[in-house]
């Protein structure tokens, strides 16, 4: 009886102590005296070596630094006292900060089958914060893998968590799974109503499937709920844009600053919304001004250096200085530097990429799919890599055109390098450049031996990754602009690119507009971004010339009263007659009837008409253009030289107002002209598509011998 008595009083002493040490380790712990903490708690274990309590303590002191070793503690603490929820919690919380995710939740799922009571509320929902905070902070860095994985953790633990559904419907917008992404945010919403900022994702979600009246329908809502959100401000901006609402866009864009100052995305589509509006040197500041808020924002480096491309006041050269600077600084350290294993055999059919988020419903696809039709597929494989998440009825048309169709906006550009390399690609052409969209730095990673730019951007890309950019001898006369280069040009014999217009086309107006008018309308169909200080003072100088003429304007947003004062203010200055002007809104629908109103077109410079010289010249009007000295300023002298008028394009501003006025002068000569303009378009160059493809494959072949002979085979 005795001895029991005195081991029931030893173990008591020895429990009292170790409560007593436990204390003062925690105390310790508490103020930051780890050193004096472990003294404690060595002290417990050295009495009992599996206390659960002060393993748990001792784990709570490694956990910040070194988790792998915490585990150990945590284990041993949650075998000895398995009815605590905290020694669940930090185990798991351990094993996450290992990266040890799929046990980590194992041990939550067997938490959450215990059942604790209230408890084990607080320290559930701590945890959850605490995830909800990492989830962020993954997804803010794009990584949306590890994002998802901790939010499946909290979604384990609380299906019903509003902010983890919404931030995963998020992630899925970010990976191309646009359903989910649309079902969780509006399970999200349907769990808060009136949460502004799940109205603003579903707005993104519905941009991305291309539904743009239904993101304006939900960011008015995030508004109404809640008119002093920034990012809502800043995203109905975006959104307005591509309903070419450049008015509201860039009030919307300046509200958000106002609210927030440091919001990058607001700046950007700030620089946007000017940039539409031609106000060109305020969207650089732009720009300029998101970049330096947050410089990760690299398709705002792109949009800055496409708004110095269209600027008059912006000598080429200094274009091609920033190009080459984004090039050195963001993908130049990119470069995977490793042999290639694709096979050398210099006669084998080659198998060529196409990267692009243009394959769809883009103006992109009239001139790469009748190339696309027209390929040699006995010598030539073809691939694609949509950049885009959203897909429609033309992207359908063309999927069967390609040996294989990937959709890459899911993955990272590590991830789309790999594939490429997997897919084994000999030639990987870039069709955007810096435009909507692009890739480059997947490009910038080196996946294929072989790089091209082509069509999607009229000039450097500024990646010393990207070899060479398909041009031609009129575009690019030799000599001329090979410095203004990372790549090499290679230039194809005839043409760089031919055109197809819509199947719709409606027929070219049988009698000149001036037949019934009485008097020559000119016209410009390009956007304001194109149309420099300098071309609307020479075009002020043609309407003097030909007092009785008139100048047709296709402008965005001219319905609005401030854009229309802005616009009226800017070619008042350039001294038009405003009365002799005719604006017409950007239309939907019945685009090319508007060119029944117009005798003769006005091409823009220095940034020459792309897409739409070739529309123009299709429906039977004449293009007067100034020769450039670099590619965009001389895309005219490209297409109407290939039609066969030369005579059209000026070599100064003097030249061009007289080949202008002389055409109103000479009525006859007019009407020629433009009568069998559209066959003369399709018997030209410019829509021989099978010599096209043939002079391409010839390249391709070209450029792959020179690989082969240049890396020592």
């Amino acid at each position: 009886m005795l001895d029991h008595h005195n081991g029931r009083a030893v173990r008591s002493a020895s429990s009292g102590l170790a409560q007593r040490c436990l204390a003062k380790a925690r105390d310790h712990r508490a103020a930051g005296r780890s050193e004096r903490a472990r003294a404690s708690l060595s002290r417990v274990l050295g009495e009992e070596p599996n206390h659960p309590e002060a393993h748990y303590e001792l784990g709570q002191l490694l956990a910040a630094t070194a988790p792998e070793k915490a585990i150990t503690h945590f284990v041993t603490a949650l075998r000895g006292a398995p009815e605590k929820p905290a020694h669940w919690i930090a185990l798991a919380s351990a094993l996450l900060a290992a990266d040890r995710l799929p046990d980590a939740r194992a041990i939550l799922e067997r938490y959450k089958a215990q059942n604790f009571g209230p408890e084990a509320r607080a320290l559930t929902k701590a945890f959850i914060d605490r995830t909800l905070t990492a989830a962020q902070g993954r997804y803010d860095l794009g990584k949306w893998k590890d994002a998802e994985a901790l939010l499946d953790l909290i979604i384990l633990l609380d299906d019903q968590h509003s902010h983890a559904t919404y931030l995963a419907g998020a992630v899925a917008a970010r990976t191309n799974r646009l359903e989910l992404a649309f079902d969780l945010i509006s399970i999200a919403l349907l769990r808060e109503p009136q949460n502004a900022l799940f109205f603003t994702g579903l707005s993104t979600v519905l941009t991305h499937r291309g539904d743009h009246d239904g993101a304006i329908s939900a960011l008015e809502k995030a508004l109404e709920i809640d008119g002093d959100l920034a990012m809502a401000h800043a995203n109905i901006s975006g959104v307005y844009q591509r309903r070419f609402r450049f008015g509201e866009a860039l009030r919307h864009a300046e509200r958000a600053i106002a609210l927030d100052a440091n919001n990058a995305g607001a700046y950007s589509n700030r620089g946007s919304a000017l940039l539409a509006l031609g106000r060109l040197g305020e969207a650089v500041d732009a720009f300029d001004r998101a970049l330096a808020l947050d410089p990760s924002k690299l398709f705002v480096a792109s949009n800055r250096l496409f708004a110095k491309l269209y600027s008059a006041d912006i000598p080429p050269e200094d274009y091609t200085a920033d190009a080459l600077a984004y090039g050195r600084r963001f993908a130049d350290p990119l470069l995977r530097r490793r042999p290639f294993a694709n096979d050398r055999d210099p006669d084998r059919p080659l198998r060529v990429g196409f990267v692009s988020g243009d394959l769809c419903n883009h103006a992109l696809v009239r001139f790469f799919e009748p190339y696309l039709r027209a390929v040699d597929r006995e010598h030539f494989t073809a691939f694609a890599y949509m950049t885009h998440a959203s897909e429609d009825s033309v992207s359908d048309r063309l999927r069967p055109l390609f040996h294989a169709w990937h959709n890459i906006s899911g993955l990272d550009d590590d991830e789309a390098a790999d594939l490429i390399e997997r897919d084994r690609i000999d030639i990987l052409v870039d069709l955007s450049g810096h435009s909507a969209g692009n890739r480059l730095f997947v490009f910038a990673r080196k996946p294929a031996p072989i790089q091209v730019s082509w069509i999607g951007h009229p000039a450097t890309t500024g990646l010393t990754a990207i070899d060479y950019r398909f041009s031609d001898p009129i575009t690019d006369p030799p000599g001329l602009t090979e410095a203004l280069h990372s790549e090499r040009l290679w230039r194809l014999p005839k043409v760089w690119v031919t055109y197809e217009g819509p199947d719709d086309l409606p027929p070219v107006r049988g009698r000149a507009p001036f037949e019934d008018a009485g008097y020559v309308t000119f016209g410009c169909f390009n956007r304001l971004t194109k149309i420099s200080d300098e071309a609307l003072q020479t075009w002020a100088r043609i309407m003097s010339a030909v007092p009785d003429a008139r100048l047709f304007m296709v402008v965005g947003d001219i319905d609005n009263p401030d854009v229309r004062r802005a616009v009226d203010d800017r070619l008042a200055a350039a001294g038009m007659p405003l009365d002799r002007i005719i604006y017409q809104g950007r239309v939907n629908s019945g685009y090319y009837d508007l060119y029944h109103h117009v005798d003769v077109a006005l091409d823009p410079y220095p940034y020459n008409g792309g897409t739409t010289s070739f529309d123009t010249l299709s429906m039977g009007v004449p293009i007067v253009a100034l020769r450039g000295r670099h590619a965009v300023a001389r895309h005219g002298v490209l297409v109407l030289t290939a039609i066969g008028l030369p005579d059209l394009i000026a070599d100064d501003a003097d030249s061009y107002v007289a080949i202008a006025q002389d055409l109103c002068r000479d009525l006859d000569r007019l009407r020629s002209i433009r009568h069998g303009l559209r066959e003369r378009m399709r018997s030209s160059p410019l829509m021989d598509h099978c010599g096209l493809a043939r002079d391409v494959g010839d390249a391709f072949r070209g450029m792959w011998r020179t690989w082969l002979s240049e890396s020592g085979v």
